[in-house]
């Protein structure tokens, strides 16, 4: 439910970016004092860069919907070559693609203008040295391990696997054994 709600939001933001809509106007007097001016979007992406974002989007929905890596590898092709069509998928795909690279070239001049990127890195490394500092000052990870013992159970695992290693390495000089055997006969 949180993904459709993030996904609604993504799509809500960029659609923000298309344009406005003309206001109501309930009579002529107001019709004639109001200047409609539309929001100047950057020019329409090229062919190239809505084929481009018409992949991302069909990637992005393979991966986030279906969680596999294929998955987004096949919509991402669909939706490329749909761009390059001429029919009613074809438009779908473009307009797709077309709305893509204009919220990335938006995302690029909002972080040319804020510096965004920056701001963000400075924010995660301060919290991370906050958490960080708190787990040394009261031990928190210490008391999680000691409850539920996770280094017990992962120090069982690994000797578990250990154990199958060299299992699988004894079964494998064993047949190479048996192979050299048999060729020199």
């Amino acid at each position: 439910m949180a993904r459709f709600t993030i996904l609604l939001a993504l799509v809500a933001a960029v659609s923000a970016f298309q344009g406005l809509a003309a206001p109501r106007v309930s009579s002529k007097v107001a019709m004639s004092r109001v200047a409609v001016a539309p929001v100047a979007m950057a020019d329409e992406p090229s062919e190239k860069a809505k084929v481009i974002g018409a992949a991302a989007v069909g990637g992005f929905i393979g991966v986030y919907f279906l969680h596999e890596l294929s998955y987004g590898l096949f919509f991402a092709a669909v939706l490329a070559y749909g761009a390059t069509l001429s029919n009613s998928f074809g438009e779908l795909s473009k307009t797709t693609g077309s709305t893509a690279a204009k919220a990335y070239s938006k995302a690029l001049e909002l972080n040319e203008q804020y510096d965004l990127l920056p701001k963000a890195k400075g924010a995660l490394d301060t919290v991370t040295t906050a958490a960080d500092n708190l787990n040394a000052n009261y031990g928190l990870t210490a008391k999680v391990d000691e409850k539920l013992q996770i280094s017990e159970k992962l120090a069982l695992a690994g000797s578990k696997v250990d154990e199958l290693k060299s299992s699988v390495s004894t079964k494998l000089d064993d047949l190479k054994t048996k192979a050299a055997a048999n060729k020199t006969e």
